[in-house]
């Protein structure tokens, strides 16, 4: 069985999550593919955007991804959304630079393009949709967008760069994925695994 967990800022949080529940690995090595301290159990390590992939497609069970990632995934149909694990939270939000621009179809630099046209279709806007991989802030900066669709955390970042949070599109959190056809069989260990974390959860957020 294979879980596949995200590289970069939430790979801590999960490696702790997994051993609340007596799941533990070593990521220090540049291996592809690590042992667990359960047997037949492996963990890949991925890019975040890999990950709904990887699970739609069943070469792994279950596979941890921020929300904001599953939003934008054309591969989703073969895996149900299990549990919001409550960690790794940001907020995908809209943005510009403090003198807001006046155009009657505003440009928008975003990585999030589904996100990012779903809430102007919501508000009856047109808009031009630019995507964009690297940093977003810069866009307005050099005139390239009105806006920018972002995540944010603290928004110390927008504000070192002269542009100001409007309006927050959606509050974004890691969630737990499941392959469809790997649960219907009914597959004890992923059982297990959900049943656990979900105890854990419980145990932490109870209130």
């Amino acid at each position: 069985m294979l879980i596949v967990v995200p590289k970069g800022r939430l790979l801590k949080d999960v490696k702790n999550l997994l051993l609340d529940i007596g799941i533990s690995f070593d990521d220090s090595s540049r291996k592809l593919i690590l042992e667990t301290s359960v047997k037949n159990l492996k963990i890949a390590i991925l890019r975040s955007w890999d990950i709904p992939k990887f699970v739609n497609k069943g070469i792994a069970e279950i596979g941890f991804v921020g929300k904001d990632v599953l939003n934008e995934s054309d591969d989703k149909e073969n895996f149900y959304e299990r549990l919001d694990l409550k960690f790794g939270k940001c907020r995908l939000s809209l943005a510009a630079l403090n003198k807001v621009p006046d155009s009657n179809k505003p440009i928008i630099a975003t990585k999030y393009t589904k996100s990012a046209k779903e809430f102007f279709s919501t508000k009856l806007q047109n808009v031009e949709i630019i995507k964009l991989k690297g940093a977003i802030e810069i866009a307005p900066i050099l005139g390239l967008s009105d806006y920018i669709v972002d995540l944010v955390q603290s928004g110390e970042t927008l504000k070192e760069n002269g542009l100001s949070e409007l309006e927050i599109i959606q509050n974004i959190s890691t969630r737990l994925i499941v392959n469809k056809s790997a649960f219907k069989t009914n597959n004890k260990m992923i059982e297990r695994i959900v049943f656990d974390i979900e105890e854990v959860l419980n145990g932490k957020y109870k209130n």
